[in-house]
């Protein structure tokens, strides 16, 4: 029917998968809001679109109003394209001779101070290459209005062709983190905007991550020997993220992340987060390592690991809540060197919970052990495709090899084959996250949507990973039973709207505290 053929070229377009980027084109999102509503309306509409993923106004339905958790999203990786444009629009008009004077947009000729705090070029801390960055931004919101070329610098979804690295996805940040570092009422802005698209998905409780210092004045993923005070801008993302849980009826924690390239910053965010831990509302109430695990090995960046776990080992000492990023991808000695990572994050760094973790399916010794400890998986199926943290190119009897309407083969990935699907099968502890929802332009209802429709788990599943979510949370005994009320609750209404029995025993009977 129409609604079917309609819906499957929404689906083609991606537009659910898009956060505000989609809803800024005003045609194109009223239009989805009508077929969505003419969708619901429906009774057993239910579409298969061109590679066999099943879709219906069911699981519409269910992945949209569960209420969920989400523990793994960073605040940079959330910042909206339209808002960044938005802001750098503004000051443009603001300096219309300024940029009248300017005659092309290249590093050697640029406003004497309108782009002063973006630099010309970073350094990738990995290679130490030069990474333009000012002739970037300015050739992407100077030539035209659309938000297009811009937008493309800040996502890793911009063509067929992206290298499926994390490293390639860092790039992103060194587009758009210029742009706001420093800037305190921006932050504080984007902040509270955050706040407004969880509640928009029913993200009723969020533990956003993100390292103060690289949004700070001077801050850089590259070390370099310019002062950082981090303060101001936890102040700013606390005020905005204040104000959205208020306006927005949800509960936001905060993360502080150091950064595998700066071992310098470590220990003071040990003492920054000790210092607000108790700070609600939005206190602070844990700590990670991002943007890499190269602090993993001793030998080969001895720098660099003794910093950090001597600063995380202090931490336990404190007390303080540890999620780490580890296994994602595999480093160096190759392979089976990401599932020790996730091991030594455990043993060593005391990390209660690790963020992706994908490479853990490489041993199965490791996910028992892991499994025995109710270890908790922040994973980010999206996320694991663009950073090569799922190697789904590998030779796989079910990935198909397909060919792109430019000519170049390209793989059709087996998501039921996702490290997700084995760990969730392996017992594990397992939750649903977007990780950085505007750079991989995503959110979590699609990843929601990705598990039932493309790695085809179960309603049962997706609930248990929300409680599971729930338990692995860093938030207090009260807000942990509070939700789990939220989530009880849910599931009894849809059972009885939807008549639908396979829900039944998710309906969990918890001892009070």
């Amino acid at each position: 029917n129409i609604c079917s053929q309609q819906f499957v070229i929404i689906l083609n377009q991606r537009c659910f998968r898009s956060t505000s980027y989609i809803m800024a084109r005003n045609d194109r999102h009223q239009r989805i809001t009508s077929l969505l509503d003419e969708l619901n309306d429906k009774q057993k509409c239910r579409v298969k679109n061109k590679h066999g993923w099943i879709y219906d106004n069911e699981v519409e339905v269910f992945v949209r109003s569960i209420p969920k958790v989400e523990l793994h999203v960073h605040l940079d990786g959330s910042f909206d394209p339209i808002l960044l444009k938005s802001h750098l629009d503004r000051d443009m008009e603001l300096h219309g001779e300024e940029m009248s004077s300017c005659v092309t947009y290249d590093d050697e000729v640029v406003p004497p101070s309108l782009f002063n705090h973006i630099p010309t070029h970073t350094t990738l801390p990995w290679d130490n290459s030069k990474f333009p960055v000012r002739s970037q931004i300015l050739s992407a919101i100077g030539s035209e209005k659309s938000i297009d070329p811009f937008f493309a610098l800040c996502t890793c979804r911009r063509d067929s062709n992206n290298k499926n690295s994390l490293y390639e996805m860092i790039k992103c940040f060194e587009i758009f983190v210029p742009i706001v570092r420093g800037n305190l009422d921006l932050l504080e802005s984007l902040s509270y905007d955050l706040c407004k698209r969880q509640k928009e998905q029913n993200i009723i409780y969020t533990e956003v991550r993100y390292c103060p210092h690289l949004l700070a004045t001077n801050g850089s993923f590259n070390k370099t020997s310019l002062d950082v005070d981090p303060i101001p801008v936890i102040d700013a993302v606390t005020r905005g993220l204040r104000k959205g849980q208020v306006d927005f009826d949800i509960i936001v924690n905060q993360i502080f992340c150091g950064l595998s390239w700066r071992p310098d910053w470590s220990d003071e965010i040990v003492t920054l987060a000790s210092e607000r831990t108790n700070a609600y509302p939005c206190a602070v109430v844990g700590i990670d390592i991002a943007a890499g695990e190269e602090h993993f090995d001793s030998k080969t960046y001895p720098d660099l690991h003794t910093a950090h776990l001597g600063a995380f080992q202090r931490a336990q000492n404190m007390g303080l809540n540890v999620t780490m990023h580890a296994g994602e991808v595999d480093y160096g000695a190759g392979q089976g060197t990401g599932s020790e990572n996730v091991k030594t994050a455990v043993e060593k760094y005391n990390a209660k919970r690790i963020g992706h973790g994908y490479r853990v399916v490489q041993s199965s010794s490791i996910m028992e052990e892991l499994r025995n400890r109710i270890v908790h998986f922040e994973v980010c199926p999206t996320s694991s495709v663009e950073t090569g943290g799922w190697d789904y190119k590998s030779n796989e009897p079910d990935n198909v090899l397909l060919e792109s309407s430019s000519n170049k083969s390209r793989v059709r990935k087996d998501w039921k084959s996702h490290p997700a699907v084995t760990m969730i099968k392996a017992g594990l502890s397992v939750g649903f996250n977007s990780d950085d929802p505007s750079v991989f332009d995503t959110s979590l209802t699609w990843q929601l949507r990705t598990a039932i429709c493309k790695m085809e788990l179960t309603s049962d599943q997706i609930v248990k990973s929300m409680f599971d979510s729930i338990d692995a949370s860093f938030a207090n005994d009260q807000i942990k039973k509070n939700l789990r009320k939220r989530l009880d609750k849910f599931l009894f209404d849809y059972r009885t709207h939807l008549g639908n029995p396979s829900l039944h025993h998710c309906i969990i009977c918890r001892e009070e505290d």
